[in-house]
């Protein structure tokens, strides 16, 4: 059956984003159909881990049929709205609409008329009061709908809290036959679950009561296209005592829940065999206090080691650097630091209470350690913000820098503040946009050596106004995007035209301590009272004391229970760069790459072999260094669009294994629309597959085209074209826009003789 968008991928960038088949996306499930979708680019979308939880514990349920959406790039949205090409699944390409739940992954509130924009792609009314019966349930969940009101009249369910505590119920009872309303009904009493029109009362947020006990993705869809975050990934602790006053992830996510290390480290070492990815990463609101931190470095340490692959850590308190100094540890490429204010008495006020000294001494722990420089996260705009504490961040700034020599590289990024709910900080006013650029210029003109990066002001008005939205705001995000606001989280994008004539219509009124506020129906399970505390404790410039140093503080997260302090990072002095491997066989492949993997650039490619020998556990060789790749070499590449059944790889093997296996394991792992055809030894110091060679190419769905004045080209008969690259540059992409309505397929290759013979480069047997 033809791909509804197999017609228009060739005319957009990037088409692998919408081609699915990627390695463990199948099976997919089976059951009632949910398409799981994320309000953002593939590249984006495909590397949000909670999207990948949902996933996984719905599959293991065993009830679903898994699919997943994301929303169509730039350059193809107008043609979805233009020809009326439906949005589909990777899964199966088909219509998104045609689910019983469309699942929502709600990042970031700039992501809202994005959600917009796919309900109007299913060809829904944008409102749910005026959509059928028969209508999928529009259902959102993730941390950017702390405040659910900008959105209630668009969204039918949300889900606020954890999934492992009670997504899987809640699906089942959405996707039950029966009226539309019945279900919504059934629905409105579980645990973190909030139906507009139909919930009363605060909803309490959903919370796993322990991490060790809760499942992990460890099949991950390793993307055959180029995203955000490549990488397996294993979530080590959930929460955070640390209670910055700023950060709305610390209070949603309490209390603070871990995972053994040796959990861990078996859940690492499974991810990465079954996906092969040569990076893997843990996720934690703060890898420093993970209380067993020296014996999880120790064990993740051996499965880098152990496997030739790096698994990256999140960015280091100041303290925790020092720690590491003595260990022997080796740092590569830019550590990041927070220090987030300039003065350690703006610091101390937002909760991250750290001298000058401290965070000097962590910048030269981390170039001790091997470190090439370090980026430095500050934010302006801060309530109590002073010209002495923007000063501040300069002179701590340029201080950092003359830490190293002329190579070392220190860069200070500015985010503007943005107030959220369910913080202390949810009192305190944004400074308008133009009075943030102003800071934000006046730190550049204090730094010399040290790179100023900033985010966009405007776009962080945007972004409070949606956070701290209020009654009605919703009729602004919905005029917002009726006017063309979409991707409003892309700041080359923003329609800020039409953002800011809207909000100064309805201007976001900043709550006073004691007001009741909007997103009162959210029970975070941090009482007001104590936000309400720290607020004023802020502006009397004091700090309050990690709950694993003093004792409970009385948040009300949890019984008064605190983790224990981390233990210290032991020494661990790493062997020197490992050396390469000596190849002893040299196995070449002959491999198809046909359907919809036509679509996939040669880049990726590459990188999808890369992955798949090592899930095939074939002895390939690996490089020296410290990111160890493995010895593989290519054929010609093969232009974007065109299929094949004679492409060429050779693998270098450091220890014997029959081609015959070889190829059986690699076939096993291969993505769909790639097939192992054949499989053989070839000497050591043969040439690589791009060297010399006669390509020879067929042309279907055309009955002519035009090949005159294409170098290359040996022999051009009814529908075949023999091109020689040693007789010039081969444009084959004039042969694509000779046969839009065609398919190229490269069917045979061949390699030249001293003697002017050719003979096949690996012939496939009959039976084969």
């Amino acid at each position: 059956m033809t791909h509804p968008l197999e017609k228009v991928l060739p005319r957009v960038k990037a088409p692998q984003r919408y081609i699915g088949g990627e390695w463990n996306s199948s099976p997919h499930g089976s059951g009632s159909r949910v398409t799981l979708a994320y309000p953002d680019t593939y590249e984006i979308g495909a590397s949000n881990f909670g999207l990948e939880l949902v996933r996984h514990l719905l599959l293991r349920s065993g009830g679903f049929d898994v699919r997943r959406a994301y929303h169509p790039a730039p350059d193809m949205l107008p043609i979805h709205r233009r020809e009326g090409v439906p949005w589909v699944d990777l899964e199966a390409g088909e219509p998104v609409s045609g689910s019983a739940v469309v699942g929502f992954g709600i990042a970031s509130e700039l992501l809202f008329t994005n959600v917009l924009s796919l309900i109007d792609l299913m060809g829904l009314p944008l409102r749910s009061a005026d959509r059928p019966g028969g209508s999928p349930v529009i259902l959102a969940g993730g941390g950017g709908i702390s405040n659910p009101l900008p959105l209630m009249p668009f969204v039918d369910v949300f889900f606020l809290g954890e999934a492992e505590d009670g997504a899987v119920e809640l699906m089942s009872l959405l996707v039950r036959e029966g009226p539309r309303e019945e279900r919504l009904r059934a629905v409105a009493g579980l645990r973190g679950v909030l139906v507009p029109g139909i919930t009363r009362g605060r909803v309490p947020m959903a919370r796993a009561r322990s991490l060790e006990d809760s499942p992990a993705p460890v099949r991950q869809i390793v993307p055959t296209a180029s995203v955000v975050h490549e990488r397996a990934v294993v979530e080590i602790s959930r929460g955070c005592t640390r209670g910055c006053r700023f950060c709305q992830a610390t209070q949603l996510a309490r209390p603070v829940r871990e995972r053994k290390p040796e959990t861990v480290a078996a859940l690492m070492e499974r991810a990465l065999r079954d996906t092969g990815f040569e990076e893997g990463g843990v996720i934690s609101l703060s890898y420093s206090d993970y209380s067993r931190i020296g014996e999880l470095s120790r064990m993740l340490g051996a499965v880098e080691a152990g496997m030739a692959v790096r698994i990256t850590q999140p960015s280091l308190r100041a303290d925790t650097m020092k720690r590491m100094a003595g260990s022997g540890r080796r740092l590569k490429g830019h550590v990041t630091l927070a220090p987030e204010a300039g003065s350690a008495d703006l610091r101390r006020r937002i909760g991250k209470p750290f001298s000058d000294e401290e965070i000097l001494e962590a910048v030269a722990s981390a170039r001790d350690m091997g470190a090439s420089g370090v980026k430095m996260y500050f934010m302006v705009g801060l309530p109590w913000e002073t010209e002495g504490d923007l000063r501040a961040i300069s002179t701590l700034a340029e201080r950092a820098a003359g830490v190293g020599g002329r190579r070392w590289k220190v860069t200070a990024a500015l985010s503007p503040f943005v107030p959220k709910p369910h913080t202390p900080f949810q009192w305190a006013a944004q400074l308008p946009p133009e009075e943030v650029r102003r800071r934000i210029g006046f730190v550049r003109s204090g730094c010399r050596r040290a790179k100023v990066s900033w985010n966009d002001p405007e776009a962080a008005a945007v972004e409070a106004a949606l956070a701290m939205a209020g009654p009605g705001f919703s009729d602004v995000l919905e005029r917002a995007f009726r006017q063309g606001a979409v991707f409003d989280a892309w700041n080359d994008l923003l329609r800020k035209d039409v953002w800011f004539p809207l909000l100064r219509s309805c201007p976001t009124r900043v709550p006073e301590p004691g007001d009741a506020l909007p997103w009162d129906m959210v029970d975070t399970g941090v009482c007001r009272e104590w936000l309400l505390e720290e607020y004023r404790r802020a502006g009397e410039g004091l700090s309050t004391p990690d709950c694993r140093e003093a004792g409970c503080t009385g948040c009300g997260a949890c019984p008064g229970d605190v983790p224990p302090l981390p233990g210290d990072v032991p020494e661990l002095l790493e062997p020197g760069s490992p050396r390469a491997d000596v190849p002893q066989t040299r196995l070449r492949l002959r491999y198809s790459r046909e359907g919809l993997a036509r679509f996939t650039s040669h880049l990726d490619a590459v990188r999808m072999w890369g992955r798949a020998v090592r899930r095939a556990g074939v002895p390939v060789c690996m490089g020296a260094g410290f990111a160890r790749r493995p010895f593989l070499k290519f054929g010609h590449p093969l232009p974007l669009g065109m299929a094949s059944t004679a492409e060429y790889l050779d693998v270098f093997l450091h220890s014997p294994m029959p081609p015959g296996e070889a190829a059986a394991r690699l076939g096993a792992v291969l993505p769909e629309g790639f097939r192992v055809l054949a499989a053989a030894l070839v000497p050591l110091h043969d040439p690589a597959p791009d060297s010399g060679g006669i390509l020879e190419y067929s042309i279907s769905g055309a009955e002519t085209a035009i090949l005159q004045g294409i170098p290359g080209v040996v022999a051009a008969g009814g529908e075949r074209v023999l091109t020689d690259p040693s007789e010039g540059s081969v444009r084959l992409d004039r042969l694509l826009e000779g046969v839009p309505h065609g398919v190229i397929t490269r069917t045979e290759v061949y390699k030249r003789r001293e003697d002017g013979k050719t003979v096949p480069l690996l012939k496939i047997s009959e039976g084969d």
